[in-house]
């Protein structure tokens, strides 16, 4: 077995991101149980409730979530779903917001821990929207999951894209270059599902070139074209921990 990849270093072998989800499961999964390091409300989305799940397939060298995603076994503890709901309606009833998420890992990675917060997210008459952000990895691998996801009005997925080729996929993510397809393939298994989305990308011009960008978007838009339109791009913000990575890469960014 291959050594658990924690950051992106210039001699890093990239992995396989399908192989890194069942070996993070390992670690954050317990029966229907996740592990998380927090439970807070955020400014984001116009204030929104959200829980920090530990644990991520991919190794994004701008990402800003705590280490937590890199050393799974050493950060968080396990909550039920019930847990996870009483935890998001009292941080969502501070703040005032029905609306709420799971983010900082990868939400997808614990299948029957998400299905089962989503069964109670539905049943709570507090709690309104829930956002589900993914980088599609896992829903663009089973187009199943995406099915079972159908049935939860209340969601809505962000996708968040990191590449618009497999070069670049695996430089910025550590996952080897091919899988780049998948979260291309969740954002066609989300609109075929009839599932309320949205794509995202990571277009900061520091990291994706130009020809990039434009491929990207000439993917999505042959997927669907108001898919395209609605695109909202993302750039880089210097949190300690995306510095952090950005140094251990060997990757050199100015900031304005």
């Amino acid at each position: 077995m291959i050594e658990y990849p924690r950051f992106i270093t210039p001699s890093f072998k990239p992995f396989n991101p399908l192989e890194l989800a069942k070996r993070t499961e390992e670690i954050v999964c317990r029966g229907d149980e996740r592990k998380y390091t927090a439970f807070h409300a955020t400014g984001v989305y116009s204030g929104i409730a959200t829980g920090y799940a530990v644990g991520c397939c991919l190794r994004c060298f701008y990402c800003w979530v705590s280490l937590s995603r890199d050393f799974p076994e050493e950060y968080g503890r396990f909550f039920t779903p019930g847990e996870v709901i009483t935890s998001l309606e009292e941080a969502a009833r501070r703040y005032g917001t029905p609306r709420c998420r799971i983010s900082g890992g990868e939400p997808t990675l614990c299948e029957r821990h998400l299905i089962n917060v989503l069964k109670l997210v539905e049943e709570n008459r507090w709690l309104g929207l829930f956002i589900l952000e993914t980088n599609g990895i896992l829903l663009g691998a089973d187009k199943k999951y995406a099915e079972r996801i159908k049935p939860f009005a209340k969601v809505h997925v962000r996708v968040s894209l990191k590449a618009g080729t497999a070069k670049g996929f695996e430089k910025r993510t550590g996952a080897i270059g091919k899988f780049y397809e998948l979260p291309f393939k969740a954002v066609k298994n989300l609109l075929d599902s009839g599932i309320s989305f949205h794509v995202a990308a990571m277009t900061d011009p520091r990291v994706m070139p130009r020809d990039e960008r434009k491929a990207l978007i000439e993917r999505l838009t042959s997927i669907d074209q108001r898919v395209a339109r609605n695109l909202e791009e993302e750039v880089i913000d210097p949190y300690d921990t995306a510095l952090f990575r950005l140094r251990q890469a060997g990757v050199e960014m100015e900031w304005r």
